[in-house]
């Protein structure tokens, strides 16, 4: 039997800061050393900052890397602390960043989670338009396939954005978005494989930018 699903979400529904990109040819070790050593760190050192998570495409197709913040709520990426940050990169970010390719970049907020777990394998499902109908059902629904172990629906923040920080003019090119996304943690690549289909056939969302399974290779929460 599943976990319960969580306490309604809509009180404080939360954030997230959802990175999709490719690194460079021969970067790839480059780029991860600098996320685990210092990028994952000084992030969860901004106050609302709760926890770094960072996967690899194992399967499907999608970015190499996905990245995911979960922040207190959706205004954090735009508070004065996180600012000063991305306007103000270390000599190393300068010089990782010059190497990502095809970025999408969404501040989001977390519309419906259902279970309680998270898994060594997260399959993600995101669209570039329209938008989700009843995220909390569609997570509850989705939960139940074998292997599932958490469901996450995302929606971006349809507030305006935040100006052009110091560090996306060091990226090669501008930041894509996502208009929605479904992440499922699970117990192996078959169960994010299953879902993703499943998924997919009751979004109807036949056009997804991404829609891979990932194999998580980084995770660390802030420590107050």
């Amino acid at each position: 039997m599943n976990a319960p699903t969580t306490p309604s979400l809509a009180a404080n529904p939360g954030g997230m800061l959802a990175i999709w990109h490719d690194v460079a040819p021969g970067q790839s070790a480059t780029v991860r050393e600098w996320y685990g050593r210092e990028h994952h760190f000084e992030r969860l050192a901004i106050p609302g900052f709760m926890e770094a998570r960072r996967f690899d495409r194992v399967a499907g197709t999608g970015a190499e890397i996905f990245g995911a913040y979960r922040v207190t709520a959706p205004e954090v990426l735009n508070s004065a602390a996180y600012r000063a940050r991305v306007d103000a990169p270390s000599a190393w970010t300068r010089e990782s960043m010059r190497h990502f390719r095809n970025m999408s970049r969404t501040v989001c907020v977390i519309t419906g989670r259902a279970g309680q777990a998270q898994g060594g394998f997260l399959a993600a499902l995101a669209s570039p338009r329209g938008e989700l109908v009843d995220a909390p059902a569609t997570c509850d629904q989705l939960l139940s396939p074998p292997g599932v172990l958490q469901v996450t629906a995302l929606a971006a923040e349809r507030k305006a954005p935040a100006a052009s920080s110091t560090e996306q003019g060091l990226r090669n090119g501008p930041d894509a978005q996502i208009a929605w996304a479904l992440l499922f943690d699970t117990d192996s690549l078959e169960a994010g494989e299953r879902v993703l289909e499943a998924a997919q056939s009751l979004t109807g969302c036949r056009q997804p930018v991404q829609a891979a399974v990932y194999r998580l290779c980084f995770a660390a929460r802030n420590p107050s």
